[in-house]
C-alpha cells in the first residue's frame, strides 16, 4: 500500500512539473535572450505586462517609432475621370499610427505566448504596406 501511495504521488508530482513546463512557450524570444518570465509577469507571475512593462527594454516609444518610420510611404492615385495623380503620403508606421499615435498598447500585435497578429488588417487591406509578417526576421 506504502508503495502505490509512493508511486502515486510521484506520478502526480510529474505530471504537475509536465503540466507547468508546458505552459512555458519553448520558442520564447525572451527566454532565448536570457531574460526570465518574471522580468515581464513580476515575482507572483500574475502581472500581465502592460505598455510600460514592454518599454522598460523596448523603449523609449520614440525610438522604437523611428525604428519603423520606413514603414510609411507615399501613394500616387490617378484620378479616372480628370487624369491628375494625386500623391497622398500613407502613415502605416504601427509604432506611430495615423490612428492612434504613439499609444497603442503593444499587446494589441504582439504576443509571446502566441501567434501576433497586424490588428491594422482587421479594417485595411494591409499587403501594399509591405509590413513583415509579426515574428518574421
Amino acid at each position: 500500500m506504502k508503495k502505490t501511495m509512493s508511486m502515486l504521488l510521484a506520478a502526480l508530482a510529474l505530471a504537475a512539473v509536465g503540466t507547468v513546463s508546458a505552459a512555458q512557450p519553448d520558442s520564447s524570444r525572451h527566454m532565448a535572450k536570457g531574460v526570465p518570465c518574471t522580468a515581464c509577469h513580476g515575482d507572483a507571475m500574475k502581472a500581465v505586462p502592460t505598455r510600460d512593462t514592454c518599454l522598460t527594454c523596448h523603449g523609449p516609444v520614440e525610438k522604437l517609432a523611428a525604428k519603423t518610420e520606413h514603414l510609411n510611404f507615399t501613394s500616387r492615385m490617378k484620378n479616372a475621370k480628370t487624369g491628375q495623380t494625386v500623391e497622398h503620403k500613407a502613415l502605416v508606421n504601427p509604432h506611430d499610427s495615423y490612428h492612434f499615435g504613439t499609444s497603442l498598447a503593444c499587446s494589441e500585435c504582439h504576443s509571446e505566448h502566441k501567434a501576433s497578429r497586424n490588428d491594422c488588417s482587421t479594417c485595411h487591406d494591409t499587403k501594399a504596406w509591405k509590413i513583415r509578417p509579426l515574428g518574421a526576421e
